[in-house]
């Protein structure tokens, strides 16, 4: 699953010479000549600069060519910056939300905001540890922690779901359901983390009550509880 916009249509288009298609430049076909320029015996490396003949039709400019990847930032993410003041949200009249607002804005959007507010209180303890947070949609589980300077430099060495305090032992912590979860990331190289989040009184948990708007919660009331879980291997030795 890629964080970019998805080509496979024009890609297909071009190669069935489809006029909608004909000539026009993808990204991928940058990272081909990339990797056959690497392949190359006589250079042995791709060329540092793209020329911008070469991405005419991505609109892209040649200092921004090593980084063609959009910037897409999780609901977490952004309010992770924004409390920090290292990102400005504005809307379509230019209007610059202040945090208190952009936290409304997202936690009604997720139409789950007590649960948004539990994952922003893990995402949000895992950040101040060191860790790159990103999402773990791919793998059934909520994060992937990334050291090492994140995705570029090395492989999620966790992935971690999020459930609440009070929900231990419930339908979904069914063995089944964890021996499935646990072979997806045994597979997959990682180690899977059960983060149980204990959220405060419901006056501070940033939740949406009955004609209440969201709040911004208190993050220093929630308290966290990890467990690795590891697959019983009876052949490792």
């Amino acid at each position: 699953m890629s964080r970019s916009d998805p080509t496979w249509l024009g890609r297909y288009q071009r190669a069935m010479c489809d006029q909608a298609g004909n000539g026009q430049r993808f990204i991928e076909d940058i990272t081909a000549k990339r990797r056959e320029a690497r392949r190359d015996p006589v250079n042995g490396k791709a060329p540092d600069v793209l020329h911008l003949e070469t991405m005419r039709d991505l609109n892209i400019a040649t200092p921004d060519a090593p980084s063609m990847e959009p910037m897409q930032l999780s609901p977490f993410e952004a309010l992770f910056l924004n409390t920090l003041e290292c990102l400005k949200v504005r809307d379509s009249d230019h209007h610059i939300y202040s945090h208190t607002e952009l936290w409304q804005l997202l936690a009604v959007s997720s139409k789950q905001a007590d649960e948004f507010a539990l994952k922003y209180a893990a995402y949000f303890y895992y950040r101040t540890r060191g860790w790159t947070v990103k999402s773990g949609i791919k793998f059934g589980a909520d994060f992937l922690l990334y050291s090492k300077g994140g995705p570029s430099n090395s492989h999620a060495q966790y992935s971690v779901i999020v459930r609440r305090q009070d929900t231990r032992g419930a339908v979904d912590e069914s063995w089944q359901y964890m021996f499935a979860l646990s072979r997806v990331c045994s597979q997959v190289r990682k180690a899977l983390i059960v983060c149980y989040v204990d959220r405060p009184t419901a006056k501070n948990a940033g939740g949406i009550h009955e004609n209440e708007e969201a709040t911004v919660p208190d993050l220093t009331e929630f308290q966290i509880s990890e467990f690795l879980i590891e697959r019983f291997n009876p052949n490792r030795k």
